[in-house]
């Protein structure tokens, strides 16, 4: 988790940082990657008095359908812009 957020620009919605963090993770990883990661975020969230959220998932779920679409990391935020 550290290593996604790392990447993630400041100051965005939480529903863009998950799209551009499932993302990232489908294009250097794989799809079932980040859908797992995705997962295992809401699963500890439950745990450890996060805030888990089926609109998190949603976000994820988008942002593996923009990496499915994208070719690098500037295409995948313009479409998780409108993720928003």
């Amino acid at each position: 988790m550290a290593a996604v957020r790392a990447n993630l620009p400041t100051g965005i919605s939480d529903k863009r940082a998950h799209c551009l963090a499932a993302g990232g993770i489908a294009q250097r990883c794989s799809a079932f990657e980040a859908r797992i990661a995705g997962v295992g975020k809401e699963i500890r969230d439950v745990f450890t008095g996060g805030d888990p959220a089926w609109a998190d998932w949603r976000a994820d779920k988008a942002g593996i359908a923009c990496a499915k679409r994208s070719r690098d990391s500037d295409e995948l935020a313009a479409c998780c812009a409108a993720v928003e």
